[in-house]
């Protein structure tokens, strides 16, 4: 009985051990989705992000400009982080200027994205975690323009390869003729352990060796590939942010340039929390400039109404003369709401304009 009850907790030991390097064979190889060449399509399942890891996703999203919401599950409570790029982003490489950022809606915990984008293709969704520790997240996703595509199968392993034996030793024709001319050449004229006597010599003839002809083979030039021809690939335009989809987050000190007679967009997050906001151009008024500032409830209806929620005026300032208008261009206020914000920058001028815009506030979070 003690043997039998020996051989079971052995068994089980070794099942245990078994289990255990599994998992940590699979943890030890890591997430390959570590940049935009080789993320993967958001399944909606559960995921554990390495620490000080930052992990890519993709979603496919059509022409139909419907609403797509992107949500990473009690996102604030683990310090996880997540940004929204389009394919033009990624194409020239804009990483650190998301089109977008999760941010809590209201006293959630949850880390949210609601909106539209005004053309088709392959969206990318960047998730971070700076702290040390591992943590499991839920990246879901939904919206009646958006797809979610297959995973490509798992790569199929290698066969193992076999090596063939090493080839047998073979004598070439050269070989065969001149191994036994020199063995004649070598062999003794008389037999071993002869005596000599005074009997007359009588020498013997040489012996004639076998002719050897050697067949000259021109060797056959190897031809040669032709030199491969340079190709040029052209670099893909940069992304310009002239319309709200294709808005950069604005970088406090960073000058931007305007051509006449068009607009620029920017955006900035908020926290919701009341907080004083100031937009200021500094010599946007002596430049002839414009912004409008708009919500996001007020960005999904900007082509049917376009009515923005403030507008940069320039403040009356006293000077010599006694009231003077302000070179720059000023807006402050405070929202109840949180979530992302856009400034719509014109230059109603056909020269082309170099400003820049400054955000403050304690609860406004700006580019990187």
């Amino acid at each position: 009985m003690k043997s039998k009850l020996l051989l079971a907790t052995m068994l089980l030991l070794s099942v245990a051990f078994a289990v255990v390097l599994s998992w940590t064979n699979v943890f030890g190889q890591g997430p390959v989705n570590t940049n935009p060449r080789s993320a993967v399509y958001i399944d909606n399942q559960w995921h554990v992000i390495p620490p000080n890891t930052t992990l890519w996703y993709v979603f496919d999203y059509d022409n139909q400009r419907l609403t797509a919401e992107i949500k990473l599950f009690d996102g604030v409570t683990k310090q996880l982080q997540f940004n929204l790029y389009t394919p033009d982003q990624i194409g020239v490489n804009s990483i650190g200027n998301p089109i977008g950022r999760g941010m809590p809606p209201g006293e959630s915990n949850d880390l949210q994205w609601k909106g539209v984008f005004y053309g088709g293709g392959t969206f990318f969704v960047e998730v971070i975690n700076p702290t040390s520790v591992a943590q499991p997240f839920l990246l879901g996703i939904a919206g009646g323009g958006v797809t979610l595509g297959v995973q490509p199968p798992a790569p199929t392993p290698l066969p193992t390869r076999i090596p063939p034996p090493p080839p047998t030793p073979t004598i070439n024709v050269l070989q065969s003729i001149l191994i036994p001319a020199i063995a004649t050449l070598r062999a003794p004229t008389a037999p071993a352990g002869a005596v000599a006597t005074s009997a007359p010599v009588t020498l013997t003839p040489e012996a004639t060796l076998p002719s050897i002809i050697i067949v000259v083979v021109t060797a056959t030039p190897m031809p040669t590939s032709p030199a491969p021809t340079a190709t040029f690939t052209p670099m893909p335009p940069p992304v310009v942010n002239d319309w709200y989809t294709n808005a950069f987050y604005i970088v406090n000190g960073r000058t931007q340039a305007i051509p006449g007679n068009s607009e620029r967009w920017f955006a900035f997050d908020y926290a919701g929390d009341r907080s004083k906001i100031e937009i200021r151009i500094p010599g946007g008024n002596e430049m002839r400039l414009q912004f409008r500032l708009f919500t996001m409830d007020q960005i999904l209806r900007y082509t049917v109404d376009g009515t923005p929620t403030g507008v940069g005026t320039a403040p009356i300032l006293n000077c010599d003369t006694g009231r003077c208008a302000s070179n720059d261009l000023v807006w402050a206020g405070d929202f109840m709401i949180n979530g992302t914000y856009f400034v719509q920058v014109t230059n109603f001028d056909p020269t082309p304009k170099n400003y820049q815009i400054v955000v403050t506030g304690g609860g406004v979070t700006l580019g990187r």
